[in-house]
């Protein structure tokens, strides 16, 4: 298991889980709550909706999110995938232009999917709605404890899905 999983599954415990998610309803619901609890805590979280601009630097694992009052966060990043406007979901551990730093978050949820025998987490992508994509999005940053997530528009239609971390958590879970 990598870093992010082992991490994951000792969280789990602290917070008194004595068995880790089965399916994948169970995981997509404990991922859907996490995440709306993170956004609504965080000053970022609450101002996604706001975003006008942004910049990924997939060399550095960084985003930059750009306000319409001239304001930036820039965090750690990690792409979760992408979601083209025909309604095609690609993981980052498959997508063939995502650098391997940047796709450790999503790799993690590829390998719980194997280790808890989840199908929904094993495929490489393929069509998905709107519903099922939240999902993925918001299991990879629980699975990774991201702060949280953003879908920003990319290449000729369609969204990156990124998570992002504002306090250094990654880098210790990846050994950087």
């Amino acid at each position: 298991m990598n870093e992010i999983l082992l991490e994951f599954a000792g969280r789990m415990a602290d917070a008194g889980a004595t068995q880790l998610p089965e399916s994948f309803r169970q995981l997509a619901t404990n991922a859907q709550f996490h995440l709306k609890t993170r956004l609504a805590g965080s000053d970022t979280g609450k101002r996604l909706g706001e975003v006008s601009d942004y910049r990924l630097n997939i060399k550095k694992g960084r985003i930059t999110l750009v306000f319409p009052d001239a304001s930036e966060v820039s965090a750690d990043a990690q792409i979760a995938g992408t979601y083209s406007d025909d309604g095609t979901w690609m993981w980052g551990w498959g997508h063939p232009d995502v650098e391997a730093a940047m796709q450790q978050a999503a790799w993690a949820v590829q390998q719980f999917g194997e280790r808890q025998e989840i199908e929904e987490l094993l495929s490489r992508g393929g069509p998905v709605d709107e519903a099922r994509l939240n999902d993925f999005v918001a299991i990879c940053a629980y699975i990774s404890d991201a702060d949280g997530v953003f879908l920003g528009a990319h290449g000729a239609g369609g969204k990156v899905c990124v998570c992002y971390y504002l306090n250094d958590q990654l880098k210790g879970l990846l050994g950087t």
